[in-house]
């Protein structure tokens, strides 16, 4: 059975994958895919004096916009709720990107250049209490005939589950830097948003009423299918960056020129 039911007081069970197991695949590698760019956009923002800023904005669009808001938005087109119309509020789902973006590039700064743990925990905190906003807010905007609650204690455990995933993440990408570690901390922000979603979502309650009008708002497939195709073509533009960017170091200065020693006249 595909249903997974959240169990409320009053509750209606809810199905989180109407549409099949293989939206988790997608939005995960959604998630990836940003992930990668994002951190191909780090490593050179760390190398780049003039362009740094431009590399920082490029990885936050990667890994919040893509790799933390659009994987999630994916993911909850699998949601379903038994008995009831579901419209989305389109300013919400735009706080939560907006957010997501946000809390990526505040991150990126903090963190700054070098690895330093008085700068990575406050970095990771930043970054995943952000992603737990986003995803908040994004499933915060569903609105059904009847009312959504929260249960406190599993909104909290996703929140830690965020911040953790987040400072591993971090951790892992500026400490370890040979392949086996870069994939490892790719695929690990990949499941740590995946974790976070569905832990937040577990979160949620339903009481439904089915003769109650049909709530305002848009459907989510028709708001997240734009923001897909623009989220995908939006990512060649840094990928074609990172592809054609030196690869040097720019905070290195120009080489050095060896002047050839003069011989003594004799």
């Amino acid at each position: 059975m595909r249903e997974v039911a959240v169990l409320a007081a009053g509750g209606a069970s809810v199905d989180q994958f109407a549409l099949g197991y293989w939206m988790i695949a997608l939005s995960l590698g959604i998630s990836v895919l940003g992930a990668v760019v994002g951190f191909a956009c780090i490593v050179h923002g760390a190398r780049s004096v003039q362009f740094r800023l431009v590399w920082l904005v490029s990885a936050a669009i990667s890994l919040g916009g893509v790799g933390a808001w659009l994987a999630t938005s994916v993911a909850m087109l699998g949601l379903k709720v038994p008995g009831s119309a579901m419209r989305y509020d389109p300013g919400r789902l735009i706080s939560a990107l907006v957010v997501s973006i946000a809390a990526v590039f505040a991150a990126l700064l903090i963190i700054g250049r070098t690895p330093r743990l008085t700068l990575l925990l406050p970095g990771g905190v930043v970054l995943g209490l952000g992603i737990g906003v986003t995803h908040y807010l994004g499933i915060g905007s569903l609105e059904i005939q009847g009312s959504v609650g929260v249960t406190t204690w599993l909104a909290a455990v996703s929140a830690v589950i965020g911040v953790i995933t987040a400072t591993a993440t971090l951790w892992l990408f500026q400490t370890m830097r040979f392949p086996l570690a870069r994939a490892a901390t790719v695929l690990l922000f990949g499941v740590g948003v995946s974790a976070t979603y569905y832990t937040a979502l577990a979160a949620l309650h339903f009481d439904v009423d089915r003769t109650a009008k049909v709530p305002g708002g848009v459907e989510l497939f028709d708001f997240v299918f734009p923001m897909f195709v623009i989220g995908l073509l939006a990512l060649t533009v840094p990928i074609s960056a990172v592809l054609i960017a030196p690869d040097r170091r720019e905070l290195a200065g120009p080489p050095k020129v060896r002047r050839p020693k003069l011989q003594p006249v004799r």
